[in-house]
């Protein structure tokens, strides 16, 4: 009975949170908000090695989610020809940085400013495309034609569609948390969140996080902000850590989040792991450290 209690309570939090965002975004959606975005976009994406058409599937992912960069970009490959660099870095921009108004509202519950965290995604994001294209076309490699291997029905965009996936959406929310806190309460019992958080100490402390937040780094990685965002603010309000180490968290969490599920969504594209999945790692891992060497050092939140 507390674990549901506990459940509603979280689930009912973000409901508040998401819930007015999504219909925001809904709105906007209809009103041409990624037209708009996607023609501000195009002058980036030519110095990512891509065409600015590409700019569309970047802004539809950054406005609504990932699921909707990969239908407008699955739409496109049925008249254009695209290369595997091409998708490995379109798809790496996209896990960099997407569904901005529900993940920014989300993540800056544990004390983080949105603006800034908007900031150093969209950064990371085109650092890593520009990166990836230098790489790609110094060494030649990735310049074949991309097969992508699977397709997506586009959804039926009326009002009923919609608000029953927001609900399937809000309903598979609440069961993960639920057994989120309960597999918590059971490992805690147990001993291996105390083992989880000294295995894992070093890292943590490589980057300057505090290592009490392993598992919510963990939980970031594994399930994404969406949907760990419950466990993530559980654990970051009733732990005594310091702002600096929760905008540390943030940033880290932000930029390298869902790596299983969003890798296997790239793969069937053609994206190879050097953009989706080892450069994800990588480039959250640099600007974690590199504001932990730039940021003060604070005193305990509590």
């Amino acid at each position: 009975m507390k674990l549901l209690k506990e459940s509603a309570r979280i689930s009912l939090k973000l409901l508040k949170i998401m819930l007015p965002i999504s219909i925001l975004v809904k709105v906007g959606s209809n009103f041409g908000i990624i037209d708009f975005l996607s023609k501000a976009l195009t002058p980036l994406m030519g110095i990512m090695g891509l065409s600015g058409e590409m700019g569309i599937v970047w802004a539809t992912a950054l406005i609504t989610n990932i699921y909707g960069g990969i239908l407008v970009l699955l739409t496109m490959a049925q008249n254009n020809v695209f290369t595997v660099a091409e998708i490995t870095i379109v798809a790496s921009i996209m896990l960099f940085a997407h569904s901005l108004p529900v993940e920014l509202k989300v993540i800056s519950e544990t004390g983080a400013k949105p603006w800034k965290i908007l900031c150093i995604r969209i950064s990371c994001a085109v650092i890593s495309g520009v990166c990836l294209n230098l790489l790609f076309k110094f060494f030649n490699i990735y310049q074949e034609t991309a097969v992508f291997k699977f397709t997506l029905k586009e959804s039926n965009p009326g009002i009923i569609s919609w608000i029953l996936g927001e609900l399937k959406k809000y309903t598979t929310i609440f069961v993960i948390i639920f057994v989120l806190l309960a597999l918590m309460e059971g490992l805690k019992k147990i001993g291996i969140i105390d083992w989880i958080n000294k295995k894992f100490s070093p890292v943590m402390s490589f980057m300057g996080i505090d290592p009490g937040l392993s598992l919510t780094c963990i939980v970031g990685l594994t399930m994404g902000v969406s949907y760990g965002s419950g466990l993530i603010i559980k654990e970051t309000r009733e732990g005594d850590y310091s702002k600096r180490d929760l905008f540390l968290v943030a940033v880290f969490i932000s930029l390298c989040h869902a790596l299983i599920e969003d890798t296997l969504l790239m793969i069937p594209l053609g994206a190879k792991m050097i953009g989706i999945f080892w450069g994800r790692i990588f480039f959250a891992a640099i600007f974690t450290i590199g504001f932990n060497k730039i940021l003060p050092k604070n005193k305990k939140k509590k």
